[in-house]
């Protein structure tokens, strides 16, 4: 079992595809799974072509990322693409892409069960799920997913970004691409699996109960206006109808996911717009009637969580093989300027093996408690183990 990657930073759709793949094939045989992230501006129709053709019996699945990706080789900006594969000839993989006019609930369902039917394990349970969605209904997903797998198998993923959030990200694999849908791998490996899913923020203390919600908007925190409470707390006053993503970035709202040795843990929602009736629009859902705690960042803390993530998906064990690490593109964004010092601590806690890191609009993965979850400014990762 062989795990590794490749990246290019052509502009050209088809000279970058295929010098990523001629760089991938020296160090690899023919994968089991090749993953793929790629930024906005490529010809996805040349994509599909050029890998087909070289690997026609290889399960693929791609995702946009936001303005650059990170793999062992470092952090890369800009237009570009990366290639992670796994070779593993005694396990199986699938993948799957849906985009219909059904539920998001109930292509998540069809996504997921034609994924195991590609993997020719049908009957059995995965190990892993790795979902990368088109950003808006994450929750949603998860629950469709969770429907016929049940709540055990754990979830890795992240919502498909673009550059400017102009909705020009895109999933695809062989058999199709769209701008709007579900696309699912299932992985059966020899070998075992860890995962981690933080947030790197701290609650201040603060927090208010959303009396009032729309699906992803909170209109009203205590009863008052929810763009109120927030600038209040926040002590910067926002105008309506204003973009406010940059400024919350290192204030998101947590909703409380569990404890850990008396230590409390969140699932963060980004607050990303503030709406005409002094709403704040979020990047995940909120439930009326859950508490909302306000949560507090820094450039430091975000450039040393990534690393943290990992060794916490290591534990123990020192013989990974190699990793997905999934990384949020506002963090990224914040700390841009320092995304070289990121890719080094990742390095270090791989033990410099082979991993990538896409930039996503919202994160999903497993916390210690078992809850498969979609959240904001997180990380999320897989590390693949010797036995």
């Amino acid at each position: 079992m062989d795990i590794t990657t490749s990246y290019s930073i052509q502009s050209s759709s088809f000279e970058a595809i295929n010098e990523a793949i001629d760089k991938l094939n020296l160090k690899i045989a023919t994968p089991s799974l090749l993953l793929i992230y790629y930024s906005e501006n490529y010809d996805i129709n040349i994509f599909q072509a050029e890998l087909e053709k070289s690997f026609p019996n290889t399960a693929i699945l791609g995702c946009t990322s936001c303005q650059g990706f990170m793999t062992n080789e470092g952090y890369f900006s800009g237009t570009g693409l990366a290639l992670w594969a796994i070779n593993d000839y005694h396990g199986a993989y699938g993948t799957a892409i849906i985009s219909n006019f059904e539920t998001p609930y109930e292509m998540a369902r069809q996504a997921t069960l034609k994924a195991i039917h590609n993997s020719g394990r049908v009957g059995e349970l995965p190990s892993l799920i790795l979902l990368h969605a088109t950003p808006g209904y994450e929750e949603q997903v998860i629950q469709g997913i969770e429907k016929e797998l049940g709540c055990t198998v754990p979830i890795i993923g992240g919502s498909a970004a673009d550059d400017f959030i102009a909705e020009k990200w895109q999933i695809f694999n062989v058999e199709q691409q769209t701008g709007q849908g579900i696309g699912i791998a299932v992985f059966y490996p020899t070998c075992e699996v860890s995962l981690s899913f933080h947030s790197g923020y701290a609650s201040t203390g603060l927090s208010a109960i959303a009396t009032k919600v729309e699906h992803r908007e909170v209109i009203e925190l205590d009863n008052k206006p929810a763009a109120d409470v927030y600038q209040q707390w926040m002590k910067i006053p926002f105008d309506t109808n204003s973009n406010i993503i940059s400024e919350s970035s290192l204030n998101p709202l947590g909703r409380f996911a569990g404890e850990y040795f008396d230590l409390p843990y969140f699932k963060l929602a980004h607050p990303a717009h503030i709406t005409q009736r002094k709403g704040i629009e979020m990047f995940a859902e909120v439930k009326q009637g859950e508490r909302l705690y306000f949560m507090n960042g820094t450039d430091e803390r975000l450039i040393s969580r990534a690393s943290r993530v990992v060794k916490a998906s290591n534990g123990n064990k020192l013989n990974p093989i190699g990793g997905i690490t999934i990384f949020c593109a506002g963090c990224m964004l914040k700390i841009k300027n320092r995304m070289d010092d990121v890719a080094i601590g990742v390095n270090i806690a791989m033990l410099n093996k082979p991993y990538v890191s896409p930039f996503t609009f919202g994160e999903q993965g497993q916390f210690i408690s078992g809850e498969n979850a979609h959240g904001n400014l997180m990380i999320s990762a897989a590390i693949f183990h010797k036995g």
